[in-house]
């Protein structure tokens, strides 16, 4: 089945919600802020993001923003009050595959509202995003090249993905430190940046049979051609 985020402070909720999930085979793992979801989506593949307004109208909207930004292809649902008008009108939905439950609400809610974005996302189709013979998934996080189809991480998939947005261009280690890692200025390891470049230019070779089309620049960052 697929995995699924659950981003809630509220226990009962996420019981509720975690054992509907897990009783038709999805794989739930939970975040109780953003921040705890954005630091998950750095190390693991999700398929659809559920989202609780328990967690606050500030952090909903953090979140959202962030996983509209270029940062993965998440379908959502969000678990809300019927009250909360707000949520329609402010938060960026993608009403062709997001969904919204009312709480309160029973486990068959939310796992009806899960199974239909994801019906959605998968009758949509995936964007590919091409860069030389290989082309990068969004929806899976593939790397698919003429000599091989490569998964990557969710990390790998955001350098891809924003390297491909700067194709061309010089990028820097604090430029990616800051807007992959999301690091604050002057923070971060440049060794985390070489050694995911060192594994994301591997997978690029296995895909397209050896083209060298991630290129180091001395002292001034990196280049995908």
């Amino acid at each position: 089945m697929s995995s699924v985020l659950l981003v809630t402070r509220d226990t009962s909720t996420e019981r509720l919600a975690e054992h509907a999930l897990a009783s038709v085979g999805h794989e739930v793992i939970t975040a109780g802020s953003c921040g705890a979801a954005i630091r998950s989506l750095f190390n693991v593949s999700v398929d659809v993001v559920v989202m609780d307004s328990a967690i606050g109208e500030a952090e909903m909207k953090e979140l959202c923003i962030w996983l509209r930004s270029g940062n993965g292809s998440y379908p959502v649902v969000f678990l809300t009050v019927a009250s909360a008008r707000w949520l329609v009108d402010s938060l960026p939905i993608d009403r062709d595959r997001d969904e919204i439950v009312t709480k309160p609400c029973e486990g068959n809610d939310i796992r009806r509202a899960v199974a239909k974005t994801l019906d959605s996302t998968q009758r949509k189709g995936s964007e590919v995003l091409m860069v030389g013979n290989a082309g990068l998934d969004k929806d899976s996080h593939e790397l698919r090249g003429d000599s091989a189809s490569v998964q990557l991480t969710p990390t790998e998939f955001r350098l891809m993905y924003y390297l491909i947005q700067r194709r061309g261009s010089i990028v820097s280690t604090e430029e990616l430190l800051e807007k992959v890692w999301e690091f604050f200025p002057g923070t971060g390891s440049s060794e985390l940046v070489r050694s995911h470049i060192r594994n994301l230019r591997s997978k690029l070779r296995i895909a397209t049979g050896g083209a060298e089309l991630l290129q180091t620049v001395p002292r001034r960052g990196y280049r995908l051609i």
